[in-house]
């Protein structure tokens, strides 16, 4: 029979099994066990393997681990064969491998898999206390030098007894014996454990046919509201709009009637300098500034124009936006307003040239859009990882107490300084690194423009 193709996926970890040749016992005492995984510990750290989870019994070593590059894990596992065959045929007085033939492998997708693969190797042993498996390090922050933590363990928490409290709950939960099978089931084929749709990404990243039967699970898709200042959105046609021309953004009388506006990163400092930037308390949370106390925008006066020097980049993308097509998400349609003052058959700039090529003035407009799409996943993926930091906290504006009491704006959340402290040291390193404190200090600073919403409400009363 033809040996299994070996398969790398950078950044992916892999499920291995080495067992000994005819389930002979190789570690016969602690001085065994110990002396192998001085040996696994020193080889992952030399040949660039972050092993995950693992456990060591008499007869078998089992891990989860994620090579640097393709050879990676082979190296490690002819250290094995080398060093440790060494040691202990020396002190068993024996010749000989003691390992059955080639070691199998399963690679595995860590979005789906990762922490169900863990949980499977380190309950080989029913000993809680067992000495001699990841088990110590990953659900009771024991010492362990092998370890490394995958960073989808990391996320599980921005404290280590957050990460432990939820890798229990998978560890602790009631066995799935199908999932089980599948798991076990990968590992002995060498086949992927894995979804449908991971395995058609690697088909055709590697250009060949892998097959495997997998267990699903749902994927849930979320979708965008439209947002009111656009009201009737239709995707750009050269044909449709070959007549189309489009004059200054001079007024912001489209934008009166918002009480809040989204914000993307690289913005957030300067629109925080005059209002407050915030969270919303919805499930799939966006950033946002508050900009009203209840009634019209108080931030486009009486001629329609932002009484700032900087508009946002949301209006100023405006009558133009951006949305992913049905059947691909990644693929791009440009979309307009066709009912925006904007537009007219008369006066302005084309936007298609006579031949129906793009004109220079629909090339900036694309362009823009392209560059705020960007930005706006760069703010969706900060935002996300702060809110599953879990240090936001409600917040409403109101006016008077008790019965006198009136809500004037809900449903929003800020960053509470208590939480933010309590957080892992490596996750508050990890943020100054990449700008994400910054960013929040932005924001908590921008908490003191509230009063600038009443002062305009009253300005404007007046």
């Amino acid at each position: 029979m033809a040996r299994k193709l070996r398969i790398f996926v950078e950044n992916t970890p892999q499920h291995v099994m080495l067992k000994s040749i005819n389930e002979m016992d190789v570690f016969i005492d602690s001085s065994d066990y110990e002396e192998f995984l001085n040996i696994v510990t020193d080889a992952s750290q030399k040949h660039g393997l972050k092993i995950h989870s693992y456990i060591v019994t008499k007869n078998y070593f089992e891990f989860l681990a994620t090579p640097s590059d393709v050879e990676s894990l082979p190296k490690l596992m002819q250290s094995l064969g080398r060093r440790y065959v060494g040691y202990f045929n020396k002190k068993y007085s024996r010749t000989g491998t003691i390992w059955e033939g080639r070691y199998k492998t399963s690679i595995v997708e860590s979005e789906l898999y990762l922490f169900d693969v863990m949980a499977y190797i380190e309950k080989k042993s029913n000993d809680l206390k067992y000495r001699y498996s990841s088990l110590s390090k990953n659900l009771y922050d024991n010492s362990d030098k092998l370890v490394t933590y995958h960073e989808l363990y990391k996320k599980l928490g921005f404290t280590q007894e957050d990460r432990i409290n939820l890798y229990s709950k998978t560890y602790f939960a009631k066995i799935e014996e199908e999932k089980n099978r599948f798991i076990q089931s990968c590992l002995e084929k060498q086949t992927i454990t894995s979804s449908d749709k991971f395995i058609r990404n690697l088909e055709l990243l590697i250009g060949m046919t892998l097959s495997s039967k997998k267990i699903g699970r749902p994927k849930i898709e979320n979708t965008q509201q439209r947002k009111k200042m656009y009201t009737n959105l239709q995707v750009l046609d050269k044909e449709k709009h070959k007549e189309f021309k489009i004059n200054p953004l001079e007024n912001l009388n489209f934008a009166k009637q918002t009480a809040f506006l989204p914000v993307v990163a690289n913005e957030a400092a300067l629109i925080a300098a005059t209002f407050p930037v915030v969270f919303t308390s919805e499930e799939n949370a966006s950033l946002v500034a508050l900009v009203s106390l209840g009634g019209d925008s108080l931030a486009v006066n009486g001629e329609g124009k932002w009484i700032t020097n900087y508009v946002p980049s949301f209006l100023r993308k405006y009558p133009f936006s951006m949305a992913s097509t049905k059947e691909n998400s990644d693929q791009k349609v440009i979309l307009i307003d066709e009912d925006s003052h904007l537009f007219s058959k008369s006066k302005g700039k084309q936007l298609f040239k006579k031949d129906g090529e793009k004109s220079e003035t629909l090339e900036h407009a694309i362009n823009f859009l392209t560059s705020h799409e960007q930005q706006s996943i760069v703010t969706k993926n900060i935002v996300n990882e702060i809110v599953k930091s879990g240090i936001l906290e409600e917040r409403e504006i109101s006016v008077g107490e008790g019965d006198e009491k009136k809500v004037l704006v809900n449903g929003f959340r800020v960053v509470d300084r208590e939480k933010l402290n309590k957080l892992s040291d490596d996750i508050l390193a990890s943020w100054v690194r990449r700008g994400i404190i910054t960013f929040i200090d932005a924001h908590l600073k921008s908490l003191e423009n509230i009063q600038t919403l009443f002062n305009l409400a009253n300005q404007r009363q007046n």
